[in-house]
């Protein structure tokens, strides 16, 4: 497994998606190094005001843009993800897959990850990214709101959330932790 100069401790844990990462800041970029379990999964999103381009270091990984999937291995190019582009990871591989990631603008994309791995840890949220009693969906509403000039969930529709999100924020306020 590569390790590129990361300890395990330095390493946020998402055990619902399956993933590690860990961030680095170099000038206005974010570099976020990836390792993608077998069966691990980023859901499908898109960033408004960030732009990505994600290469993968050792394994492989299955890469949706735009509706279309393709595998991607260390041999490949880096793939170009533009603002507004949907796009999702996942590994199918049978093994580990580690990533390394561009985020420009830097953003906030670290406080997003970090955050969400920290409630999936709690179990604030399900597989299917739905969540998964009221302290949930109090924190899912106000994170997403709070996120959504950056990072953008593309299950529920966009749409919905713009309708659904900031009531539901206003209704589970008392709940959040």
């Amino acid at each position: 497994m590569t390790t590129i100069g990361i300890t395990a401790s330095e390493r946020t844990h998402d055990p619902i998606h399956r993933v590690s990462m860990a961030f680095e800041r170099k000038g206005g970029s974010l570099w976020v190094f990836t390792w993608l379990d077998h069966g691990g999964h980023l859901p499908e999103h898109f960033h408004p005001t960030l732009e990505e381009r994600w290469e993968v270091l050792e394994g492989t990984a299955r890469v949706k843009l735009d509706g279309a999937w393709r595998e991607l291995t260390a041999a490949d190019d880096p793939v170009f993800v533009g603002r507004g582009v949907r796009h999702e990871l996942r590994n199918a591989s049978g093994s580990q897959a580690v990533l390394r990631t561009e985020v420009t603008p830097a953003g906030r994309l670290e406080e997003f990850l970090t955050e969400s791995a920290r409630a999936a840890r709690e179990g604030l949220y399900n597989a299917r990214s739905l969540p998964t009693g009221l302290r949930g969906a109090a924190w899912l509403s106000e994170f997403a709101l709070r996120f959504s000039d950056e990072t953008v969930m593309c299950s529920p529709p966009p749409a919905l959330q713009r309708l659904v999100l900031p009531a539901t924020a206003r209704l589970t306020r008392r709940y959040r932790a």
